[in-house]
């Protein structure tokens, strides 16, 4: 499970004869494959919060257990999209086109070492069932 942060680096100062003279910076900007972090084709799965309610051919997205209609953990494996509701219930939503998924979910945030732990910490473990935001 993916999402996507850059740090900024610290910036580098030089100190010569009393006197503090910042160096240039690289450019904060990745510059090789390898520091954008994985692909989606070379990812396990992604997931992405999405905290609003969801659409599909003109019907809201409804979880079956609880009744939710909004605040859903999108997760992409393949070209499958599954929605996971806070309660825990997740199901595959054929009508979610994989191709939309990767178009709308934006850049990667942060790495998951397993999906038990990107639910936890998206809060969708059932920690947070029958809260919404």
């Amino acid at each position: 499970m993916f999402k996507r942060r850059r740090p900024a680096p610290a910036p580098a100062v030089e100190i010569s004869g009393g006197v503090a003279r910042a160096l240039p910076v690289e450019a904060a900007v990745p510059e090789t494959p390898a520091e954008l972090g994985p692909s989606f084709d070379e990812a396990g799965s992604w997931c992405w919060p999405y905290r609003w309610e969801l659409p599909v051919d003109g019907e809201l997205v409804v979880c079956a257990v609880c009744g939710a209609d909004r605040d859903w953990l999108l997760i992409l494996f393949g070209e499958a999209v599954s929605v996971r509701c806070r309660c825990t219930h997740q199901w595959h939503e054929p009508r979610l086109p994989a191709d939309w998924f990767r178009r709308e979910c934006g850049d990667l945030v942060e790495v998951h070492p397993n999906p038990a732990h990107a639910d936890r910490t998206t809060g969708f473990d059932g920690t947070f069932a029958g809260t919404y935001w």
